[in-house]
């Protein structure tokens, strides 16, 4: 091998290695999941015209729970069936606690209830978690939201993952299973109708785009070195 092509090689792998050891320290991405409840989603009764999301991240100590309302006037969650979630099977659901930390138009903590398999959003599946408030509530009317921390006292490593899951389908799911679910009252707007939304799921942890950017460099770098090579 000719002197150049070795200083070349040598200098692609300082490239490398400089890359490596850069996102080596670039923070991960958080682990987050959001559920969204659209009108489309609607397996049971007369859709709403608003919709609904409920965002989980990981955070320092548990998970964070972003519930927003976006229903329509009139439109408000079903108070004793208000919102159902799955979690992991390997995971202990009676382990989790829930503590409100913050709000919009809306105080009233949940009575989060979990069991697992336990709850039926009108018979479609078996969910593990189900949120419930005063009967007299009128659960997240448009423009309201609620921020709880979800804690677990049996899995220090509780991830936004961890509810990526569908209900279980053993006693028949009608309309297939379903990762998340909410029972909308007064559909649609402030009309005399309800009916049960189920959540998609939309996943996220891909790498930060600026260790992407950097690692497209490294390449390209090593790259251009490389087409430097000089001719025979």
């Amino acid at each position: 091998m000719r002197v150049y092509e070795q200083r070349t090689y040598r200098v692609i792998l300082f490239v490398a290695t400089i890359v490596a050891i850069v996102l080596s320290a670039q923070p991960a991405s958080a682990d987050e999941l959001t559920f969204s409840f659209d009108p489309t989603n609607t397996f049971s009764g007369t859709a709403p015209a608003g919709s609904l999301t409920a965002d989980f991240t990981q955070v320092a100590g548990g998970v964070q729970l972003v519930i927003t309302s976006n229903l329509g006037p009139g439109e408000n969650l079903d108070p004793g069936k208000a919102l159902y979630f799955n979690i992991d099977p390997a995971d202990t659901v009676t382990d989790l606690s829930f503590t409100l930390t913050a709000n919009t138009g809306f105080s009233e903590a949940a009575t989060v209830m979990t069991g697992e398999d336990f709850f039926k959003p009108d018979g479609d599946g078996l969910m593990d978690i189900l949120f419930t408030y005063s009967p007299s509530t009128k659960a997240f009317t448009g423009g309201e939201s609620q921020t709880y921390l979800i804690t677990s006292s049996s899995d220090a490593d509780l991830s936004a993952a961890d509810f990526d899951f569908s209900s279980t389908c053993d006693t028949g799911c009608g309309t297939g299973g379903h990762f998340a679910a909410v029972h909308v009252q007064n559909t649609p707007n402030g009309g005399s109708g309800s009916a049960f939304v189920g959540g998609t799921p939309t996943p996220s942890g891909v790498p930060e785009p600026g260790s992407m950017t950097l690692l497209g460099t490294g390449v390209g770098l090593a790259a251009v070195i490389r087409r430097k090579k000089p001719l025979r």
